[in-house]
């Protein structure tokens, strides 16, 4: 399924070869105006506090404003046609999650533009598991029980996720698929992920699907209990909350947030852009804030992010396209 950012690692020196030399220089006057980076997630998420931040730090270091705009609409496939069809001088770039990359381009019917073809990475933001976190009315501690019990009630227990169609959502339903359980994934158009959640609090909905920043409050408060990560290894900060791969062999769903502009905007603005992403990645308020939403750091060229984001449409697409039969069949019963 989804490869663990880990293997970052490796593509970085498979791509080093590649990639050497002296980088071609870019126009010594880009930027000269205001960068807008077009953020399909809503005010207030993690990405958007992320890119914000990360924004923050590109002005200092361009001495141009960089202005985030936030188009929240059709699961980012608004935000990615608009930033396809701008003008590609590096003026218009886009924050793209996994899901537009991973999911998205399989169901044709969500968009009018090809990924790949209309537009190009400049690296990489952030990346961070998924988590199945419980209610504590369930009276499950463990994946195992959770895959127990929903085999003993067929049906009764629900998964409320992020809408349909994005990382949290699919995930659910590959768990559910991996782990051979009949359980309900219900996304959540209006109000996503923090919906669910109230949901789960109103004992209307046993559990859910998601990155670790929205289940921070829900856990510490007892609300929620977190029980699996969808990592290839446990999280050293949450040592006790076991890997989903430690029942389920080989299952790992990892998201990412990755800059991208339009296609055909030359290369030397491609590379002054990404070194300015790495430039602020490095800085010590941008690594601390993503340590606190759980999120690694990859620092990553655009040749290296292309294989990166190529590497994880290898190996997602089939499981999107099984789990579209699926839904569809059960439709159309």
């Amino acid at each position: 399924m989804i490869r663990p950012l880990a293997i970052l690692m490796a593509l970085v020196s498979i791509f080093a070869t590649s990639i050497g030399g002296s980088p071609v220089a870019a126009d010594d006057s880009f930027p000269n105006k205001p960068i807008t980076i077009i953020n399909p997630l809503p005010v207030g998420s993690a990405p958007d506090d992320v890119v914000r931040l990360v924004g923050e730090q590109l002005t200092q270091i361009w001495g141009q404003r960089v202005v985030i705009d936030n188009r929240p609409a059709g699961g980012g496939t608004v935000a990615a046609q608009a930033v396809a069809s701008a003008s590609p001088d590096g003026y218009t770039l886009l924050l793209g999650a996994s899901a537009l990359f991973t999911i998205f381009p399989v169901q044709k019917n969500k968009l009018t533009i090809d990924i790949n073809r209309d537009l190009v990475p400049i690296g990489l933001m952030g990346g961070g598991a998924m988590y199945l976190a419980v209610s504590p009315k369930l009276g499950v501690n463990s994946l195992p029980e959770f895959i127990a019990l929903a085999r003993a009630h067929p049906n009764s227990v629900v998964i409320g996720t992020n809408a349909a169609g994005t990382l949290p959502n699919f995930a659910a339903l590959a768990l559910a698929k991996k782990a051979d359980i009949p359980v309900i994934v219900a996304p959540y158009g209006s109000g996503g992920t923090l919906e669910a959640i109230r949901d789960i609090m109103g004992g209307r909905v046993q559990a859910t699907v998601e990155a670790l920043s929205p289940l921070r409050g829900p856990v510490k408060s007892g609300d929620l209990k977190l029980i699996a990560v969808m990592s290839s290894a446990r999280n050293p900060l949450l040592p006790n909350v076991p890997t989903v791969s430690e029942t389920l062999p080989g299952f790992t769903a990892v998201g990412f947030l990755s800059l991208a502009a339009p296609a055909r905007t030359p290369e030397p603005i491609v590379r002054r852009l990404n070194e300015g992403l790495r430039r602020a990645l490095e800085t010590p308020s941008v690594k601390r804030r993503l340590e606190e939403f759980d999120m690694v750091r990859p620092i990553l060229t655009p040749t290296e992010t292309r294989a990166y984001i190529n590497a994880e449409e290898k190996d997602w697409w089939p499981m999107v396209k099984q789990l579209d039969q699926i839904q569809a069949t059960r439709s159309k019963r």
